[in-house]
């Protein structure tokens, strides 16, 4: 008895130096990640699978807790910080694999359920929150990874069998419900970590070897279709029993884990190990505040979350990491320039907006070619602008303190009409015209009464011919008849 007590203080105190003394070897020039604790999970648990739902929450299903295996389902809401409980699993296991299918519904596939290696593949459907069985994995396995490929196949990574650790993939179709064999490992591992990044590769991280007491560092990436895994740089140290996520920024996180086969053994860290895929390399990030293995972690947006797990004792602490990401450029946009044009005085109104899609907007300006700033807020009005044709530039400024590029407008400002001196030549000149025009209205009324009276004029003139004629033609007639009358008969003289 009292040697049982010595190896159980003893295996405390190895627990408490393992969990609180390390610290990594290599550190960022500058961390991404800022923890903070979020609300606990209503059931401490290690072993269990924890997947993101199309609901944007994340769900905690089965697990141990050390007096049990267990068929709990829960799910967190990161909106609101809160908990709740949802319908059980078909069958209760720990150390199954999980990830989201292509159909939306959230696969739990094999696992130990206390009595043999459990060929249930349970899918949970998170509107209706029920639970339905697939077609039996073909070969058992626990402590696999999960991940689902661009081609919508769900790949069972590695793991432990019942005939010891394994290189196999097995990918289920979920539109068919068959399995088929993929291409396996380059060695049997187990205890591993599968991701999947943007450009479809799919990665098989640490893990271990049974009964090797040594975790592995290997790195290995697929591309599906092709004949066989590939070599990455290998983790900065061996690893098991830990979460995995892809962030972000587009680089793997390994997010605590152990080194000992064992359920609940230590050590437990807390540490972070970052691959860089554009990089091809690997560092470490600031660590967690709960040193643990055993956890689940997933990713949403820029956050990290790690989940339950165990460190000595049985854990429902969830910790959110942010990634500090590179500031993304906001986008200004004028919506209405109204009236347009506008005369001196005249009230016009500006109408803008921004986005940004990292942050929100925290301030807007708005200048003028000709008249310079002319003001600070999204929409004005304005009476004072002065003569002239305007380049309005507008820009908004993000909550991290960046601009946006400006965007353009064109304002024409005019002078009043009366004080233009255009418009007074141009009202001289319509004045010439109409003074022409009258002229000219008078010119064609004389010249109408003149050619009333050459008329008339050329009407008696023809009357008065008419008349000569006549008389012509009479005086001539006259002669004409005088000269064919006989003369007078003489009577004869005696």
């Amino acid at each position: 008895m009292g040697k049982m007590k010595f190896l159980l203080v003893a295996s405390l105190l190895i627990s408490i130096v393992f969990i609180t003394t390390y610290a990594p070897s290599t550190k960022a020039a500058e961390y991404k990640l800022a923890w903070t604790t979020k609300a606990s999970m209503p059931t401490p648990r290690a072993q269990a699978a924890t997947v993101v739902g199309d609901d944007g929450k994340i769900y905690a299903m089965g697990g141990y807790n050390a007096t049990r295996i267990l068929n709990t389902t829960e799910v967190y809401d990161p909106s609101t910080n809160t908990w709740q409980t949802k319908a059980e699993m078909l069958t209760a296991v720990r150390c199954a694999a999980a990830t989201k299918g292509p159909d939306g519904l959230i696969y739990v596939l094999s696992g130990y359920d206390g009595a043999t290696y459990s060929a249930a593949v349970q899918a949970y459907n998170t509107t209706s929150d029920a639970w339905t069985s697939k077609s039996s994995i073909p070969y058992p396995v626990l402590f696999a990874a999960a991940v689902t490929d661009d081609n919508g196949k769900i790949c069972v990574i590695g793991g432990t069998e019942t005939a010891g650790d394994t290189d196999r993939v097995q990918i289920y179709n979920t539109a068919t419900d068959a399995w088929t064999s993929g291409i396996p490992l380059p060695a049997p591992r187990t205890q591993l970590g599968a991701v999947k990044d943007r450009d479809g590769f799919l990665y098989a991280l640490g893990g271990q070897t049974w009964p090797a007491t040594v975790a592995l560092d290997a790195v290995e990436a697929y591309y599906p279709g092709s004949a066989t895994w590939s070599t990455r740089p290998s983790m900065i140290e061996g690893m098991n029993e830990f979460g995995a996520v892809l962030g972000a920024d587009d680089s793997i996180y390994v997010v605590g884990g152990g080194k000992e086969y064992a359920n609940n053994n230590p050590p437990f860290f807390g540490t972070v190990m970052v691959y860089s895929i554009l990089t091809n390399s690997w560092g470490f990030d600031a660590s967690m505040p709960t040193p643990r293995k055993e956890l689940g972690a997933v990713s949403i947006g820029d956050s990290i979350y790690a989940i339950g797990g165990c460190n000595g004792t049985y854990l429902s602490v969830v910790e959110e990491a942010k990634i500090k990401m590179p500031n993304q450029t906001p986008s200004a946009y004028i919506d209405s320039v109204t009236p347009n044009p506008v005369t001196i005085n005249e009230s016009i109104m500006f109408v803008g907006h921004g986005t940004d899609p990292d942050g929100y907007i925290i301030g807007y300006n708005w200048r003028s070619s000709i008249s310079g700033t002319i003001s600070a807020a999204a929409t004005f009005d304005i009476t004072t602008l002065s003569n002239g044709t305007h380049t309005i530039c507008f820009s908004v400024q993000d909550n991290s303190g960046a601009w946006s590029p400006e965007v353009t407008a064109t304002v024409t400002v005019n002078k009043p009409l009366a004080d233009d001196p255009l418009y007074q030549k141009l009202l001289d000149l319509n004045a010439a015209i109409s003074n022409l025009q009258d002229q000219n209205a008078n010119l064609t009324s004389t010249a109408s009464d003149l050619t009333k009276k050459v008329d008339v004029l050329t009407m008696e003139l023809l009357g008065t011919s008419v008349v000569i004629i006549i008389l012509v033609i009479a005086v001539i007639t006259v002669m004409f008849m005088n000269k064919r009358k006989p003369p007078p008969t003489t009577p004869p003289t005696a």
